[in-house]
C-alpha cells in the first residue's frame, strides 16, 4: 500500500503540477496555472 501511495503523491503532486499544457490563449501553463485562472474569470466581480 506505501508503494501505491507513493506513486499516487508523485502524479497528483510532482507530476501534474509540473506538466505544461499549452492553452490556446495564453500559452503553456501549468494544471495549477490553469485553475488559478478559471478561479480568477469565475470570481464574483467586487
Amino acid at each position: 500500500m506505501a508503494a501505491r501511495a507513493d506513486v499516487f503523491r508523485f502524479i497528483e503532486v510532482e507530476y501534474n503540477r509540473t506538466r505544461l499544457r499549452k492553452h490556446p490563449e495564453v500559452g503553456y501553463l501549468t494544471p495549477l496555472e490553469t485553475r488559478i485562472l478559471l478561479q480568477q474569470d469565475l470570481a464574483p466581480a467586487a
